[in-house]
């Protein structure tokens, strides 16, 4: 099993988007996917009902424990995408996702305030990483980028400097992304969730 969980502190970062995006994008390639949504606000099975079921499994997981039950939702070959919430408000869940999954990856808008916000969710990290038996793989996903403007580079060139990894992929400020909740996504080959894809196949040393 292979598991991957986007975290943030604050909530409307992007991370149930880009969840079950993701989760279409690995089950385009034909690998076997699971998400669980660790979210009391449970959004993201909200999506599943509103478009009569993903074509993968979704278990709802708002539970303090939800780290260990990770194991428990899909095979030994799985992809197992996890939506947490806002750290801030359910510290528990997300500690106990944290100390699991084997990438984290944090979804930031290139925007002053976002940029600053990481301060607080590095605190978090670290504390996570002290009691993990082995490290995580984190990144920061910038999220929201805005196409041609300098916004996307300068976040990048700013989290970089102070030591963050950025994924290369972008998820850019696109109406299709930002309507895509409550709609069947459409992942198409070379678009910034396939490439999103390729990332974490490489990442976890997987050959597409």
């Amino acid at each position: 099993m292979r598991t991957i969980a986007f975290a943030n502190l604050k909530p409307g970062t992007g991370k149930t988007t880009t969840t079950i995006l993701l989760a279409y994008g690995l089950h385009r390639r034909g690998f076997d996917v699971a998400v669980a949504d660790c979210d009391p606000a449970q959004s993201a099975l909200a999506w599943s009902d509103a478009v009569s079921g993903f074509p993968f499994p979704i278990y709802g997981l708002p539970v303090k424990d939800a780290g260990k039950r990770l194991v428990d939702i899909g095979g030994e070959k799985a992809w197992v995408v996890v939506d947490l919430p806002q750290a801030e408000d359910h510290a528990q869940i997300v500690r106990s996702v944290l100390r699991r999954v084997d990438e984290i990856t944090v979804p930031v808008a290139p925007t002053p305030i976002e940029v600053e916000r990481m301060s607080g969710i590095s605190d978090l990290l670290e504390e996570i990483d002290e009691v993990r038996q082995t490290p995580a793989r984190t990144a920061v996903l910038l999220n929201r980028v805005v196409g041609g403007a300098r916004s996307g580079g300068d976040a990048r060139a700013g989290l970089t400097e102070l030591g963050y990894e950025v994924l290369v992929p972008e998820i850019p400020r696109r109406e299709v992304y930002a309507l895509a909740y409550g709609a069947v996504p459409a992942i198409r080959d070379g678009d910034p969730i396939d490439q999103l894809v390729d990332t974490y196949l490489e990442r976890a040393g997987v050959t597409a």
